[in-house]
């Protein structure tokens, strides 16, 4: 299934310990970065996302809807999936799946601004597997303290609490859509 695969993927990318050669610099990052067409020393999470996808999914290119944005990725994830499974808010954590894309603000007043059409900076990754009390993650652009501006890709613990969160959403399902619209 391409959704096991996908976090397979992102878990050997953070088992090889990828980490900046410079600020949002080095072979692996940059590898990430041309994936969606970002120059390098650009934030890359949603780049490593969409990398992660791919190979995932067994593709030469990132899908239609994987840009350098987290914020851009879910907005065009709302606007194609709408309230199917498999998109999910805040408050229907009950329908996340290993392999989805989790997406989260900087602050609660961005998430507010995302949720009125505004864009703003984000911060994406993979979710690895969920459970009762939080979801384990696969990121990359973080570091040990979680920051959306880090130093590597890591595996880090989230809370299904986080007010800052947007929500998550199947890359799968996403790119079928897009696929069918093509």
């Amino acid at each position: 299934m391409a959704l096991d695969q996908i976090v397979k993927i992102a878990r050997t990318e953070v088992d090889k310990k990828v980490r900046e050669v410079g600020s949002n610099r080095g072979a692996e990052v940059e590898k990430y970065q041309k994936s969606v067409g970002l120059s390098p020393g650009s934030p890359w999470c949603a780049a490593f996302v969409g990398w992660c996808v791919m190979a995932g999914m067994d593709r030469t290119k990132v899908p239609a809807w994987c840009s350098g944005s987290a914020v851009t990725g879910w907005q065009r994830a709302v606007a194609k999936l709408k309230r199917s499974d498999s998109i999910a808010h805040p408050h229907e954590r009950q329908k996340v799946k290993a392999g989805w894309v989790w997406v989260r603000c900087a602050t609660v007043a961005e998430v507010a601004a995302v949720r009125r059409g505004k864009w703003t900076k984000g911060h994406t990754g993979i979710v690895a597997q969920p459970a009762e009390a939080h979801f384990d993650t696969l990121e990359g652009n973080t570091n040990g303290a979680g920051s959306r501006e880090g130093d590597g890709a890591y595996a880090k613990k989230q809370s299904w609490t986080d007010p800052r969160t947007l929500g998550w959403f199947d890359p799968v399902a996403l790119t079928a859509a897009y696929e069918a619209n093509a």
